[in-house]
């Protein structure tokens, strides 16, 4: 098998007569250089170089061959400028990553005017956990992100989507007759929580500890909302959830702060400043900045 890390060696060898100076060139050690060269060599099954001399000259054999071997060079460099080229300018194409919070059928809803405006841009959707979507983000493997918990970073524009009214899903007899409970009666709960991989687990400990009061956490984790549902239902406790994923509204209860005021999550998008740079992508956060907000409040959520 030919390596093309040795083509690329050998061809700098070859031009400066030297594989010190290739190495130099190559941001390389020398022996890295001479053993490439040499495993080539062995690969071809001749020798390319005349060794042992002040200066490094090719064998009558690789006079031969190293127009092929620069023919080589030449077909990979149009091959990656091509690439470039047809990334820049012919794909369009985002890459939306959301949490479990935001909901796969939400954001489609959320989009899908967007989509039907831009055929030409392609979405591909991703539903991960806030770890994975954050350095996703950050090695350039999607886009944009949505879903709420995400860390501020200085070189990132975030954008509130909508709000997910929050509620207390208990069977508790001192609860079930409530229309609304406050943090301060929740917090006399046992309270279910999911594993954390949406951010809300996170945000339910932030709403207890910012309000001074301590939670009493059940020492199992559900993996779903609709698992954490099923917990209440079976007595295990009590939970706070987003009312949008609530399947029975009548053991749903308005989580509100000490003076009556409902609580909510805030879902975000976020993306890296330089995205907009791209005209598709301009296209797209526009429509997040004008389009979705008014939109999402038109869904009720």
């Amino acid at each position: 098998m030919f390596s093309l890390v040795a083509i690329r060696y050998t061809d700098a060898a070859a031009r400066l007569k030297s594989f010190s100076a290739a190495a130099r060139e190559c941001g390389v050690s020398q022996p890295t250089v001479s053993a490439a060269v040499a495993d080539l060599e062995a690969t071809l099954g001749t020798a390319l170089f005349l060794r042992g001399r002040r200066m490094l000259e090719l064998t009558s054999t690789g006079t031969r061959l190293l127009p092929r071997i620069a023919e080589v060079l030449d077909a990979v460099n149009a091959l990656q400028a091509e690439s470039r080229d047809l990334a820049s300018t012919a794909r369009s194409e985002l890459r939306i990553g959301f949490t479990p919070l935001a909901g796969a059928a939400r954001v489609a809803a959320l989009l899908d005017p967007f989509t039907k405006q831009h055929p030409e841009t392609r979405m591909f959707f991703f539903e991960l956990s806030v770890v994975e979507l954050e350095s996703r983000l950050s090695a350039g493997q999607l886009d944009v992100i949505i879903g709420c918990g995400f860390r501020r970073v200085r070189t990132h524009k975030r954008l509130k989507l909508l709000s997910d009214t929050l509620v207390l899903c208990s069977k508790d007899a001192e609860i079930e007759g409530l229309t609304a409970v406050q943090l301060a009666t929740a917090s006399k709960c046992c309270l279910l929580l999911t594993e954390d991989i949406c951010g809300l687990a996170t945000a339910t400990r932030g709403l207890f500890e910012s309000a001074g009061l301590n939670l009493e956490a059940y020492p199992g984790r559900a993996m779903s909302y609709g698992a954490l549902e099923d917990w209440v239902e079976l007595g295990l406790g009590s939970a706070v959830m987003p009312r949008y994923h609530v399947r029975n509204r009548a053991i749903a209860h308005s989580l509100q702060d000490a003076v009556g005021v409902p609580l909510a999550l805030e879902v975000e998008a976020v993306w890296k400043s330089p995205l907009a740079s791209a005209e598709h992508a301009a296209s797209f956060l526009t429509y997040l900045h004008r389009v979705a907000p008014t939109f999402a409040r038109e869904m009720n959520y």
